[in-house]
């Protein structure tokens, strides 16, 4: 029933009615009605198709002013102009009938009188609907016209002012100078101003003086650091990969890309596109593809045995994700698994925009020792310089060594033979034909140290073995699952061998060629069903080292791959064929290379002749054999009919020869036993000529040429990488998948943005380039907004709009839309020049206006929404201990470099992850006092004393913390060695440089750390502390030295121990003090 009162009258109840008196004149959609409908409503009746109940939209227009079609229903409109009490919306939210009500008694919302009284002043004023604020491009506004504006002192104040006299406030007089430098100094630098900065800037009677400061603060290359460690939470930068392993990995560089980026004033504009798609520029430069490592941040996973593509699929949708909410403050995560429930994000707007990221040549996990690839190589200018110097020596061996010089020789030599024996013979290493299983004791193989790769020992007892025709022994064992040992069966000479799955061959004569070494293999396969795959023969480590070493393997469609890799999918030559192999048919495959590191150099047969194939990388740049500095040096033996995870089932292997050498046409010919009565060429007999080592000149020339490769890719192979993006020559297919879920896709999309913001420019295919452009345009609605509302954020403590990380219909209303807009605009126009923006806030009045609140402006305003005064808030993790560092004297000013490991608790890392990362080897000297932004970070454990000042594990994109006030802050400050430390060297230097009595040592004190000097209440608190402690100190002198003694730094001591532990516990107390961690 509706209400009794109200079922027989055209009124409005008399409770909606008075709270209607107390609502503004007026009543604007976005403000007023827009959040309630979207916090109520929108869940049933809002963009999400799957969910949306009895085909009603409460968020079009044209749907919600629509007849209403339900038996139920009891007026004959939704929302009826100008007429509450003939609104079906209406009726239903004013209902106490269970059955009828809205929003129903399951959902467990509920509306406030003043809520229902909001939606029936908006219906009888006419139900005027808005687009939403952030989905129309900023427009420039007017500019406000103040009265009594003495105060203002640039545009931004005008709109501040404006909104003050509206809410009938004023805002707060000037800070001292002394705080307004404390102020800009911790927001452009991150760092307190010392006490000679503050001194200088107090004597500077100059008209321009503040704005000197800032110009010159704008200008330290601490700028940099202070900007980058904002964008480090958004990027979600981490010094590991996460998941359960949490192994360590190279992302370093990047992080200096950042620092770069800020000092040199990138526009942000050209900051977003490079870290976008910096690889697809035109002739992109090192830093530009260094820049797309911003999208490769993401965790990643080192376990083995898990789904790559559902591993892989999870790191598009972070990218995605990050996209989403740092650079267009949108919740695209929603639209995930179902078409967004707020917003106008479809499912299959989701996928569009993930189709930009999923192209990259990557994998779904992380190789134990290596880089994920895609990866750029940094080399140091050392490194550059001796491989540019190889890369020479090799270009001219390379073109000495060409064959044309050699055809003299070659007529020689044909003239000097009646026949050319083609016996196969040179270079051969091993030769199994599988004719017989031989019984052997496990302890008579060779294993060459595979125990030591991980594949497990011999031991005693017997085994099953194959006879090597090269060596004339049996040197082959079963490898895996014994009862799915290979079976004898009629080969393609005599006996063969049909490989049953889960075990395979593997040859305890290791033979793992590197990436600078010729060898060729040659196999007979027969495929005996359909849809098979797995290996064929390889010596790769599986997963474990991203296929590190070489495989030729039969994909499930019957076509070929074959592989020599570093680290696949990127650093690495792969070739597939294009055409299945027959089946039920013997087929001889050939692989053979020259050394050369180049996929020219790799030729492959399927029955002597060259097939079609499609060349999907070459980009093999390091060894095939181990990581950087030797790591996971390759033990892994080669093997037919399995890998480290994988093997193959319903397939028939025999004639398996193995050639340390590259070989001719004519050879691969005969291999495959071609009946062919013409006659080679002369370039194919040129050819066998010099591979099958028949010209000394030749031989020589080959042996150095591998020589020099060798040290090329010794050299090659340490060189740092880093991630980055990189595309995939064949495009891979997009789908939106059902639910999310890696293995249930649906249709296939294209490329593409948000229908609802606007389409990309036509072009024949989308790419992460089209993506930059259209975020960076003008009519781009979010990305200007969002940045200049972080930057308002960084400054102010508080965004223009509170919700920074969702702009959408579920975010927090701007308090100020006409300065965004204002803001955005400007700074568009104005190059996208951060600096300037930051600049133009600093100079208003209302950065420079006081922290203290007066009486009216906590009783109008107590959260400070329209700038009263200026939010005093609490500093950084990051900026706290490098503010003590900075007040000590200890804090290093280099800039960038690999991370380094300052003081923390012993045992964190051992009880939360494995691999590379497990001890914290904490570090010495200068790395104890780098700036906070270089402290290692391990998503799994990141700095505990930052963690408590609420720094985030940085596992997803954050881009505001939440703040937080507990004792353990507290604790920190009291205990850290890395504080209490700082206190003692404070002290040290106050003692040797402060002559005066102690009043003026405290003031020091002050100075270094509050920035301003103390008050005389202040002063007899410390001095009354000073002297309480130096009494249990002079008492009990190996207390002091014991706080003394805390930390790496050794301070002079000299005959003062006591008055030094005491003045250090003056430090460390000033260091709890409410202004020390306080930005007012």
């Amino acid at each position: 029933m509706i209400l009794e009162m109200f079922s027989c009258s055209s009124s409005i109840p008399d409770e909606i009615e008075y709270a209607m008196e107390a609502l503004p004149n007026k009543i604007d959609y976005n403000i007023h009605v827009k959040p309630i409908l979207s916090d109520r409503c929108y869940k049933c009746h809002g963009p999400d198709a799957n969910k949306r109940k009895a085909g009603f939209r409460l968020d079009i227009e044209e749907n919600a002013l629509a007849k209403v079609l339900s038996e139920q229903s009891i007026a004959q409109h939704s929302i009826s102009k100008g007429k509450p009490a003939q609104s079906e919306v209406f009726l239903r939210i004013i209902s106490n009938d269970e059955n009828y009500m809205m929003p129903p008694p399951e959902s467990n919302l509920t509306m406030t009188e003043e809520e229902i009284a909001i939606l029936a002043k908006w219906i009888e004023d006419g139900a005027k609907f808005k687009e939403h604020w952030s989905f129309m491009p900023p427009e420039k506004p007017s500019i406000p016209n103040i009265e009594n504006n003495e105060w203002v002192r640039q545009d931004i104040d005008r709109f501040i002012l404006a909104k003050l006299q509206e809410n009938k406030l004023e805002p707060t007089q000037a800070a001292k100078k002394s705080t307004l430098l404390r102020r800009l100094s911790l927001d452009i630098t991150g760092l307190p101003p010392s006490v000679e900065e503050i001194e200088s800037f107090l004597k500077n009677d100059q008209e321009n003086a503040y704005e000197q400061k800032i110009d010159e603060l704008l200008a330290r290359p601490q700028y940099g650091e202070r900007m980058a460690s904002i964008w480090l939470d958004a990027a979600r930068y981490a010094d590991t990969h996460g998941y359960q392993d949490d192994g360590l990995r190279t992302s370093w560089p990047w992080r200096k890309w950042v620092i770069d980026a800020y000092n040199n004033n990138m526009p942000y504009d050209q900051f977003i596109t490079e870290q976008l798609a910096g690889d697809l520029l035109p002739n992109a430069k090192t830093s530009q593809i260094l820049a797309t490592s911003f999208n490769r941040n993401h965790p990643q996973t080192q376990e083995g045995g898990v789904v790559e593509e559902e591993y892989r699929v999870e790191y598009v949708a972070d990218k995605t994700n990050t996209y989403g909410k740092a650079i267009l403050g949108l919740t695209m995560e929603c639209a995930r698994c179902h078409d967004h429930k707020y917003d106008p994000i479809s499912q299959k707007d989701y996928y569009a925009l993930s189709a930009f990221f999923n192209n990259n040549n990557d994998s779904g996990i992380v190789p134990y020792n290596g880089e994920a690839t895609p990866t750029i190589m940094l080399p140091t200018p050392q490194e550059e310089k001796l491989l540019d110097s190889l890369h020479r020596e090799i270009g001219l061996l390379e073109e000495e060594i060409i064959s044309d010089k050699y055809i003299a020789d070659l007529e020689q030599w044909l003239a000097s033979v009646e026949n050319i024996d083609l016996n196969l013979e040179e270079g051969k290493v091993a030769d199994f034909s599988f004719e017989d299983a031989i019984e052997v004791d496990k302890n008579s193989l060779n294993l060459d140290n595979n125990k030591s790769a991980g594949w497990g020992g011999i031991g005693g007892g017997k085994t099953t073995s194959y006879l090597d025709k090269v060596t004339g022994i049996p040197d082959a064992a079963i490898f895996g699952d014994i009862d799915s040992k290979p079976l004898i069966d009629k080969g393609k000479d005599g006996n063969g061998l049909k490989f049953l799955g889960d075990c395979g061959i593997r040859f305890n004569r290791r033979m793992d060629y590197d990436r600078n070494q010729p060898f060729s293999v040659s196999i007979w396969i027969k495929l005996l069903k359909e849809g098979e795959k797995g290996p064929i023969f390889n010596n790769t480590n599986g997963d474990f080292e991203g296929y590190r070493g070489w495989i030729c393997k039969l994909n499930e469609d019957g076509t070929l791959s074959f592989q020599l890799n570093h680290v696949w999918p990127d650093n690495a030559i792969d070739y597939q064929t294009t055409d299945p192999i027959a089946l039920n048919e013997w087929t001889n495959i050939v692989m053979t290379y020259d050394g050369s590191s180049r996929a020219e150099g790799l030729r492959f047969y399927v029955n002597g002749k060259e097939p079609k194939s499609f060349l999907h990388q070459d980009n093999l740049r390091k060894s095939l054999l181990h990581g950087v500095k030797g790591s996971n040096w390759s033990n892994y033996p080669l093997i037919i009919g399995k890998e480290k995870e994988r093997s193959i089932q319903n397939v028939m292997m025999d004639e398996f020869k193995v050639y340390d050498r590259e070989l001719s046409v004519i050879e691969v010919e005969k291999l495959a036993r071609l009946e062919t009565t013409e006659k080679p060429n002369n370039q194919e007999l040129l050819e066998y000529y010099l591979l099958s080592g028949k010209n000394e000149q030749y031989n020589a020339l080959l042996d150095s040429l591998t020589q020099l490769r060798a040290k090329e890719n010794l050299v090659a192979t340490d060189v740092i990488e880093v991630m980055v993006m990189n595309e995939k020559r064949k495009i891979r297919p997009t789908y939106i998948l059902d639910r999310g879920m890696y293995d249930s896709p649906l249709a296939e999309v294209k490329p593409g943005t948000p229908e609802k913001f606007g389409d990309l420019p036509l072009s024949e295919v989308q790419s992460r380039l089209d993506l930059a452009k259209w975020t960076i345009s003008e009519k781009n609605p979010f990305t200007a907004r969002v940045h200049v509302n972080r930057i308002w954020n960084t400054i102010f403590g508080r965004g223009l709009v509170l919700t920074q990380e969702d702009f959408g219909n579920q975010g927090s209303l701007p308090t100020h839309p006409e300065l965004l807009d204002y803001l955005a605009v400007d700074f568009m126009k104005n190059g996208w020049d951060t600096k300037r923006l930051m600049r133009k806030i600093f100079l208003s009045a209302t950065y420079r206006q006081g922290s203290v609140a007066s009486e009216n402006a906590l009783a109008a305003d107590p959260l400070n929404h329209y700038y009263s005064r200026y939010p005093s808030h609490r500093l950084s993790a990051e900026i706290i201990r490098d503010h003590a560092l900075a007040s000590s004297g200890l804090l290093s000013d280099s800039i960038g470099g690999p991370s380094v490991y300052p003081y923390q608790p012993d045992g964190i890392w051992k009880a939360l992850a494995t691999r590379n990362a497990t001890v914290y080897h904490q570090g010495k000297g200068e790395d104890l006092y780098r700036r906070s932004l270089y402290t290692i970070w391990k998503r799994t454990a990141p700095p505990p004393s930052m963690l408590n000042f609420d720094a985030p594990d940085r596992y997803i994109c954050t881009v505001d913390r939440q703040k937080t006030s507990t004792p353990l802050q507290s604790l920190v400050l009291m205990n850290d060695p890395q504080y209490l430390e700082a206190s003692k060297v404070l002290a040290e230097s106050t003692l040797a440089e402060i002559i005066g009595p102690l009043n003026e040592k405290i003031n020091h004190m002050f100075m270094s750390l509050i920035s301003r000097p103390a008050d005389p209440l202040e002063l007899e608190v410390m001095e009354d502390l000073y002297q309480d402690e130096l009494i249990v100190f002079s008492r009990d002198v190996s207390k002091a030295e014991a706080l003394l003694d805390i930390g790496d730094y050794k301070i002079e001591k000299g005959d003062s121990v006591p008055e030094l532990a005491a003045l250090t516990v003056v430090a460390s107390t000033l260091m709890n003090y409410d202004e020390f961690i306080t930005k007012r």
